[in-house]
């Protein structure tokens, strides 16, 4: 846990040195090297509307640390999140009426080593406790699934 708090750190740091603007075409800008294999999941959730947040995007991220905390779980960065408008698409998990507010939220594990028990240590960590932490607060927000991946 120490060693990925230590790497989160130097993340923090790397990005703060690196804050700025950028006006490129999208396929030049938005581009990201995901780092290798991991473990991914993301889920998105209903908190309100344009006009009057209701708040469940914050009170999220905060069970979802303190859990990270209490569990002693190496989380490794980022956690994402982002918001979106309704989706009127029927298919979508940000189905809903115009002008909602929806909140996504990922969280990943990477695999850095080719070592199969840390590979296997991490895999259960990531599918065990983390991913029931992200079920557990994701209920009471009605967050639903958007998608997988290792």
């Amino acid at each position: 846990v120490e060693h990925v708090k230590r790497c989160n750190q130097a993340e923090a740091e790397f990005w703060k040195r690196n804050e700025g603007y950028q006006t490129k075409p999208s396929d030049q800008l938005l581009q990201f090297d995901c780092g290798g294999q991991q473990w991914v999941w993301e889920v998105c959730f209903p908190t309100g509307t344009y006009g009057i947040n209701n708040g469940n995007d914050m009170e999220f991220m905060e069970n979802l640390l303190a859990g990270i905390e209490e569990k002693h779980i190496a989380a490794h960065s980022p956690i994402e999140q982002r918001w979106t408008a309704s989706s009127s698409s029927l298919m979508s998990p940000a189905h809903g009426p115009p002008k909602g507010l929806f909140s996504w939220v990922g969280i990943i594990m990477y695999l850095p080593s080719e070592e199969e028990k840390q590979r296997r240590d991490i895999t259960e960590k990531f599918k065990g406790e983390y991913c029931d932490i992200v079920r557990d607060i994701g209920h009471d927000v009605q967050s639903v699934s958007h998608w997988a991946k290792q």
